[in-house]
Formats: C-alpha cells, sequence, structure tokens
C-alpha cells in the first residue's frame, strides 16, 4: 500500500512539474511576443526623435545665427551711413565752400579746422578729418588727442599723393565715394600700439564752378564697429564671432593674436582661409550660407558697408560647437534616453503581467463553466434564447434598462417585446443575419415597455453545444447608450458653439472650412476684433457684453451669403469664411460696409455704446493653401491693422507679417526702457536772431537699446503712443526737462527756457495741468521758462477739451507753442480761440531755400504770425541764407543745424556756460 502511493505520489509530482515548465515556457514565450516588437518600437522611436531634436536644434541655431547676421549687417550699414551723412554735413557746410573758394585766408581756413574739431568732439569715433587737395598735399589735417582735438601745423602736413585712398578718391565724381580697406594705424611703418584699427571714408570736394578741389578724409576708428558686431552676438548662445576681409584674413576674433596679421610682414600671417580651406572655399562659391564639419555649425555672410556699395566687403562668420545637441550633453536628448529607458522598464512589467493574463486567459478559455453571479452583476442587459428564440435567461440590467420584468420576459421571443412596427422590421433583418451568420452587432434605437426609445449598442450570436457542435442558444448582450449620448452632446455643444452667440468655436469652423476646402478654389479668411470690447465689458458688466457681442454677430451675418461660415475665436474675436471670393476690392467694399455698421451705435439701458472693430484678411492659394497658417495670416494682418489704428482692415502681406514681428519686439524692449535707464534727452539751442544769443532748448528724447542699438524716435513714439506708454514716458521726460533746466538756471545764473513736446495720449489720458503744477513746485522753477510744444491735430480732434487743458496750463505761467505749423490742418479757428505765445515753423518751408524755394509759405506765416501778434520760431535752419531769409522777415528765433545739432547734457552745457553768442 505504502509502495502504491509512493508511485501516485512520484507520478502526481511529475505531471505537477510538467504542467509548471509548460505554464514557465508559455509565459516566456508571451513575454518575448510582446517584448521584443515593444523594444524595437522605442528603440527606433528614441532614434528618430534624437534625430529630430538634433535637426531642430540645428535649425534653431541657423536662424539665430540668420537674425544675428542680419542684425549687425543693419547697424553695420546704420553706422557707414552716419559717417557718410557727417561727410555730408561738412562737404555741405558753409565753412568748407568758404574754404575752397579762397585757400589762402588763415581765417577761412580756422573755420574749417573748427567744423573738423566739433564733428570729431561730438562723434567721438574718429582718429582724423582731413583735407587733401588735388596735388596729393594735406591742406588741413584734425587729428584726436588724450583730452581732445588738435590741428595739425601746416609745417607738419604731409604728402598722400601715393595712397591708395587718395588715388581712388580723386576719381570719385559729385555724390560718390571711397571707403578704404580695414588696416591698423602705422607710425613710421610700424604698427601703432595700442592697435587702432581704421577705415577711410572719402568724398570729393568742388567749387561752386564743379571744379575739383580735392578729398575730403574721414578717419573712422574701426574698433566701435567691431566693438558693435561684438555686442550684437553677445546673447547667441555660444556662438563665436568671426570677421574676415575679403582675402580671408581676421579682423575679429576669439584670439585677438589672429586680428589684422596681414599687417605684420615680419610675423607668421594667419588667416582663416588657411586654417578652414573647404569653408572659405565655400565662402567663395556662395557668398552666403551655412557648413557643418561635424563639429561646428558655420554661418557665413557678406557685410557691405553700405546698402549698394560694392567696392568693399567683409565676411561675417558665426560658429556654434554641435556638441551641445549630443545626445548625453543635450538636455532635450538625455530627456528622450530617459523616456525610452522608463518606457522600455515599463514594457517589461506591461509584458510579464500581459503574459500572465494570456496565461490565465489561455487556461480560462479551457474552463466551460459560466457563473451566474457574472450575468447578474453586469451593467450590460443579458439575454439568453434557447435554439428556437425563445428567452431562457435575463438579468437584472435588462429589467432595469427595458422595463419588462423576469416573468413578463421568460418564455416570449424578443420580437415579442417590440410594438413599433418599424422596429418590429428592423430586428426580424437583424435576426435573419444571426440565422445566416451566426452574429449580428451594432447600435440601434429601441423602445421600452413605458413606449419611451433609447439608444444602445447590441451584440447578438449564437452558441453552439461543444461535444454536438449544434445549436443550443441565442446570446444577446446590449447596453443603453442614454447616458453616453448625453455626455457626448453636452461635450459636442461645450467643444464646438460658443455658449453666449451660439456660433461654432474654432474648431468646428475649422472642420467645416476643410470640407469646403475640398470643393473650392477661391476663399477669404476674415478676423474681425471688437478692439473696445474688454473696455466696454468691464464698464457695463457681463449681461452687457453679451447683448454687445450678439448685436456684433447679428450686424455681421447680415453681409454673409448662405454659404460663407461665421465663428467665434475669442469673446471679442470672430472668424468669418468668405466662400468662393477673393476679389480683393470686392473684399474691401464689403469691409467698409461692414464697418460702418458696426460702428452704428448700440443702446443698452438708454446708453448709446459705439464700438472700434479692426479687421484681417488671408485670400486662399494667394497667402496658403493650409488653413491653419490663413487663420495666422488673418490675425497678424488684424493685428498690424490694430497698430496702425482702429476701424480699418488689412490684407495680409509678407511685409506685414515682418513689420508686426518688428513693432513686437520694440514694444516688448520700450516697456522695460524706463526701468533700465535706456531713456535720454538731447537739447537743441533755440536763439534769438537779432542777437543770436542762447535763449532756451528743446528737449528731444532718446533711446538707446542694447539689443536694437539707437532707435529712432520715428520709430518708438508712436509704439509708445498706441501701447499708452507715452504717459509715464512723457512725465519723465517732462520731469527730467525741468530738474535739468533748473540745474542750468543755478549754474548760470541766466533765464533759459526748455521746450517740450507732449503727446495728443497724454492730454486724452493724463491730467496735465496738475502733473505740471506739481514739478514746477518740487523743483522750484520758474513757471514761465516752461514751454509746451502740440500739433495741430491735437487741437482739430478736441479742441474743446484741450482747449480747457491748455488753459489750465497757461494758467500757471507755462507758454505754449504750436508745433510744425502748417503740415497739419493750419486752421485760424484755433489761433483765434485760444491763447498760444508762439508758432514754430516747420523745417518742410525752410530746408530748400534758396535752390529749390522762394520760401513763399513761410513769408505767409510769418505775415500772419505778425498780424496776430504771435511770437515765431523757424525750425531746421541749416544754412546762413536761411538765417538772413528769416531774419530779413522778422523771424524771432531759429533753431537748428546751422547754429547747432541736439547735443548731450554735457556738450549742452559747455556751449552755454563758455559760448553764449553765434560766431
Amino acid at each position: 500500500m505504502n509502495g502504491k502511493e509512493t508511485i501516485i505520489t512520484k507520478i502526481e509530482r511529475i505531471v505537477m512539474m510538467d504542467s509548471k515548465n509548460k505554464r514557465i515556457k508559455q509565459m516566456l514565450t508571451n513575454f518575448l511576443m510582446i517584448f521584443v516588437p515593444g523594444l524595437l518600437i522605442v528603440t527606433i522611436f528614441a532614434g528618430i526623435f534624437i534625430n529630430i531634436n538634433i535637426e531642430n536644434g540645428k535649425n534653431i541655431i541657423k536662424i539665430r545665427q540668420l537674425n544675428n547676421s542680419e542684425i549687425v549687417g543693419v547697424n553695420v550699414n546704420s553706422i557707414f551711413e552716419d559717417i557718410k551723412s557727417d561727410g555730408n554735413i561738412i562737404l555741405n557746410s558753409s565753412e568748407i565752400r568758404a574754404y575752397v573758394g579762397n585757400m589762402t585766408d588763415a581765417n577761412v581756413q580756422n573755420e574749417l579746422k573748427r567744423i573738423f574739431s566739433n564733428m570729431m568732439t561730438n562723434k567721438k569715433i574718429y582718429d582724423s578729418i582731413r583735407f587733401i587737395g588735388v596735388d596729393g598735399y594735406e591742406k588741413v589735417r584734425v587729428n584726436e588727442v588724450e583730452n581732445g582735438t588738435t590741428a595739425v601745423a601746416d609745417s607738419e602736413l604731409e604728402y598722400k599723393g601715393d595712397q591708395t585712398y587718395f588715388q581712388e578718391g580723386i576719381k570719385l565724381n559729385p555724390g560718390e565715394i571711397y571707403i578704404s580697406p580695414m588696416d591698423l594705424s602705422m607710425k613710421s611703418g610700424v604698427v601703432e600700439t595700442p592697435l587702432k584699427p581704421l577705415m577711410r571714408l572719402v568724398l570729393p570736394v568742388f567749387n561752386d564752378k564743379n571744379e575739383r578741389q580735392g578729398i575730403l578724409v574721414l578717419n573712422y576708428l574701426a574698433k566701435n564697429m567691431l566693438d558693435q558686431i561684438e555686442n550684437d552676438s553677445k546673447s547667441n548662445m555660444d556662438m563665436k564671432i568671426l570677421l574676415l576681409n575679403n582675402e580671408g584674413y581676421y579682423l575679429l576674433s576669439e584670439n585677438s593674436d589672429k586680428d589684422f596679421s596681414f599687417m605684420y610682414g615680419d610675423q607668421q600671417r594667419i588667416s582663416f582661409s588657411q586654417e578652414n580651406p573647404e569653408i572659405w572655399q565655400a565662402i567663395l562659391n556662395k557668398g552666403s550660407g551655412y557648413y557643418d564639419d561635424g563639429r561646428d555649425l558655420y554661418f557665413y555672410t557678406p557685410i557691405y558697408p553700405l546698402k549698394g556699395y560694392q567696392n568693399l566687403h567683409w565676411v561675417l562668420v558665426g560658429a556654434v560647437p554641435l556638441d551641445v545637441l549630443g545626445v548625453f550633453t543635450n538636455e532635450d536628448n538625455r530627456t528622450i534616453v530617459l523616456i525610452a529607458v522608463l518606457l522600455i522598464l515599463v514594457l517589461c512589467i506591461i509584458s510579464v503581467i500581459v503574459s500572465w493574463l494570456l496565461l490565465i486567459r489561455k487556461e480560462a478559455r479551457s474552463r466551460e463553466k459560466i457563473t451566474d453571479g457574472i450575468f447578474k452583476n453586469a451593467k450590460e442587459g443579458i439575454m439568453i434564447m434557447d435554439a428556437d428564440m425563445q428567452i431562457v435567461y435575463v438579468n437584472k440590467a435588462f429589467s432595469t434598462i427595458t422595463g419588462y420584468s423576469e416573468g413578463e420576459a421568460l418564455g416570449k421571443k424578443p420580437i415579442d417585446l417590440k410594438t413599433a412596427k418599424t422596429l418590429r422590421e428592423i430586428y426580424s433583418k437583424i435576426w435573419e443575419t444571426v440565422n445566416e451568420e451566426g452574429n449580428w452587432k451594432g447600435e440601434i434605437t429601441d423602445q421600452r415597455k413605458d413606449g419611451t426609445t433609447y439608444p444602445k449598442y447590441i451584440s447578438i450570436s449564437k452558441m453552439f453545444d461543444r461535444k454536438s457542435n449544434t445549436l443550443s442558444n441565442f446570446l444577446e448582450v446590449f447596453e443603453d447608450l442614454t447616458s453616453v449620448r448625453i455626455t457626448e452632446e453636452a461635450i459636442n455643444k461645450i467643444k464646438h458653439y460658443d455658449e453666449a452667440t451660439g456660433l461654432p468655436t474654432q474648431v468646428l469652423f475649422e472642420m467645416k472650412v476643410r470640407e469646403y476646402i475640398k470643393q473650392i478654389d477661391r476663399m477669404a479668411v476674415v478676423v474681425l476684433q471688437v478692439t473696445n470690447f474688454n473696455t466696454l465689458y468691464d464698464n457695463l458688466g457681463k449681461k452687457s457684453g453679451a447683448i454687445l457681442i450678439n448685436e456684433v454677430s447679428r450686424r455681421i451675418q447680415t453681409f454673409l451669403s448662405a454659404t460663407d461660415l461665421l465663428g467665434i475665436l475669442h469673446k471679442d474675436q470672430f472668424i468669418m469664411a468668405r466662400i468662393n471670393s477673393n476679389d480683393k476690392l470686392e473684399m474691401g467694399h464689403l469691409m467698409n460696409k461692414m464697418i460702418t455698421y458696426i460702428r452704428e451705435p448700440i443702446e443698452i439701458d438708454t446708453e448709446k455704446v459705439y464700438l472700434n472693430v479692426s479687421i484681417g484678411i488671408a485670400v486662399f492659394q494667394d497667402d496658403s493653401a493650409d488653413l491653419e497658417k490663413l487663420i495666422e495670416y488673418a490675425n497678424i494682418a488684424k493685428n498690424y491693422a490694430l497698430q496702425t489704428g482702429d476701424n480699418t482692415y488689412v490684407f495680409y502681406e509678407k511685409e506685414i507679417r515682418e513689420n508686426y514681428l518688428n513693432n513686437l519686439k520694440l514694444e516688448t524692449e520700450l516697456r522695460s526702457a524706463l526701468e533700465n535707464n535706456e531713456l535720454s534727452l538731447n537739447y537743441q539751442p533755440q536763439v534769438q536772431v537779432g542777437s543770436r544769443t542762447i535763449i532756451a532748448s528743446e528737449a528731444l528724447l532718446r533711446w538707446h537699446n542694447k539689443n536694437l542699438g539707437q532707435v529712432s524716435p520715428g520709430d518708438f513714439i508712436p509704439v509708445a503712443e498706441r501701447t499708452n506708454l507715452i504717459i509715464p514716458i512723457g512725465n519723465w521726460v517732462l520731469e527730467e526737462a525741468i530738474r535739468q533746466n533748473q540745474k542750468w538756471q543755478q549754474l548760470t545764473n541766466e533765464p533759459l527756457g526748455v521746450a517740450v513736446n507732449l503727446s495728443p495720449v497724454q492730454f486724452k489720458k493724463s491730467d496735465l495741468p496738475k502733473i505740471i503744477k506739481e514739478l514746477l513746485e518740487k523743483y522750484q522753477m520758474p513757471a514761465e521758462l516752461l514751454e509746451i510744444e502740440i500739433t495741430e491735430g491735437i487741437l482739430v480732434e478736441n479742441m474743446v477739451g484741450t482747449g480747457s487743458q491748455l488753459e489750465q496750463i497757461k494758467a500757471l505761467g507755462v507758454k505754449v507753442a504750436i508745433d510744425d505749423f502748417g503740415t497739419g490742418y493750419s486752421s485760424l479757428k484755433y489761433l483765434q480761440n485760444l491763447n498760444f505765445d508762439k508758432l514754430k515753423i516747420d523745417r518742410e518751408f525752410i530746408k530748400d531755400y534758396p535752390e529749390n524755394d522762394s520760401g513763399s509759405i513761410a513769408k505767409t506765416i510769418l505775415n500772419l504770425a505778425a498780424q496776430l501778434e504771435l511770437h515765431v520760431i523757424a525750425e531746421g535752419v541749416e544754412t546762413h541764407e536761411q538765417f538772413l531769409f528769416l531774419k530779413e522777415n522778422n523771424c524771432h528765433e531759429i533753431q537748428g543745424y546751422y547754429f547747432s545739432k541736439p547735443l548731450s547734457v554735457k556738450d549742452f552745457e559747455i556751449l552755454i556756460t563758455e559760448q553764449n553768442q553765434v560766431d
């Protein structure tokens, strides 16, 4: 007996071990089938994403390199435009014309030396300025010295006829220019130390008879340009910036020992072209482009000193090391590798779990036992029928969903529970399919016992006896989809329709437009924004805001055809698709009508509300065939329209996008200008004509930004006004001008006025009388020494409101002047109604006198001012002839380059303390 039990036990153990081994083997097979493909997929996708990230990184580097080169090119052009302008100022000066007319007059020669010295003192970028005669000898030369400038004695003047720049310059025609290559300053054939990179800008000099008299040479300290290039490139990652001459020698590099090596004849010359022959060859072949040597990504492009000047150029090279994009050096790539490792780990765990589940499932399939508990607890309705289709089992969910109890259902056929004729026909076809194909599944609308309908998903299949393989039962499992449909409809409504207007949202709008695009080839996308909606919403409240936006929707729809589409992007932005239309003229007429209608008043609670709109339009195919791009371009055009002024429309163009981005960048930098102390004031003297005495100055705003360089007021003032930044900036200008002027009163003990320009925005949105009064009291400055300048447009736009503020300002004792008189409305109405102190004649009526202008308009303004007993100042006076003309016609004051350009605080202080009269 014991022996028999031992054998049975051994057999059971062997069977169990065999079963265990089979399970392990099956588990391993399942694991490998899941894990290996998943591992390959993760590895492949990780490699793809790493390569994509590397390429994206390179593209970002390329964009930054290109942007840097464009900034450098623009700034270099700006530098040389300024130098050329300095040369032209000297050429057009009365001093040089007097000198070439009488070179032997010592006084005339001293005047020429003085204007050379003033230019060098003001600019501080020149090593020397010279006049060289046609015989090649220097006639006048002013050099830079440690504490200023000095005129070279006649005995020390040199012969320069053998210099290339003289030989090239003496060939120039009027208006032409020659720029010498960059080299180092030499003394007695030896490079001057410390190193002083120089360039010579040469302009021809002719007398009034158009006879060549010689050349004007400005020795430019090129270190300023090299420093500018370095500053422009500092914020661009780890990029190395190189500047090469046209032979491939270094002018600017990380290693200063390499720079200007071509100037040292007794040393080994080091050049980029020798060190990098392949890159240099690419530069020679293409001029501009990229070069990837596997270690660094190079970008190269030619830089010209002036637009259109082809006689001289440099090569700007930017190099960025590519090791920052390596798999383990780049943070994004490291993240991808880490994610891949984690995914593999998760995949391994999932593979084990799924392998086990598959094994359990396989084993479960071998069991035929069906537990009644599964059916009872199922949320789906379950109905089992015999081979004759009579119901033999229903679960609790069946009764809950259909309303039929178990007793009412058992023994009947499913079709017996359908009362509607249409539903019985559907069920008959379903059961035909089940009988023919063995199963049917799908979604139908069924009927409950109480007659209400509901959506449901059904799965019906035949069940066969395993032993006899004969039909034993039918199984129907169904799910009530009512709650699912309600949820779907709610989500769809939230997702696709705006709650306030009922208009399609952007998602649904795009879906509908994409369907249209398949059938049409003409379309325009229009984005319309109610620009003052937020202000009205804040003032009127949510309910009134909904009324406003619905009324705008209604007004827009009056202009749309049956095929056009209207949607909403945001609470104050609409989007339209004008189908089968790309005629810009027709679109323009339509937009004008729409703007006019939308701007008609809307009455809310007896109050009339006026709306402002800005519209951007992008045309299908012309601008893009991609819908997302069209919407983006229409938005850019709309924003550009908003920048240029409300209640207008703009068609998208490539230049608009560039201007919009430039304005956006300018606005971003301007917002921190005050905080970063980037703003400053220059002062241009205002001179009494009769005595030639400085009696006042005009404060002129200047902005130097570390990223943008020197920004023109014509560029940033409009941005400041549009964004209301002009209010804090304008207040700063007022305070700084008053503070500085009061300091000068104490310094000179003489009354000196200061004029400050005011923006229309300040009049609309600031309490100027209060601000001015507080500043005058703060700095104890006499009110009569402050003069505010306003343009004619401010008065015409709101004469009543502006006039009231002006009267309050004048009541303080402050003087008021009309700036740029004659260029705007030139209405006599405000001259009669408002008490002004001064008219300021715009330079447009002076600048061409006497060559191309008789001065008739200027005379008319002066006569008008005399009749009205108004003081007159003329700006933009640059020549002696203009000065005499104004003096003869009883102009009281002048302002312009004839006396002085705008000066820094330091230079103006020197002028008022040492030179109180014009020589």
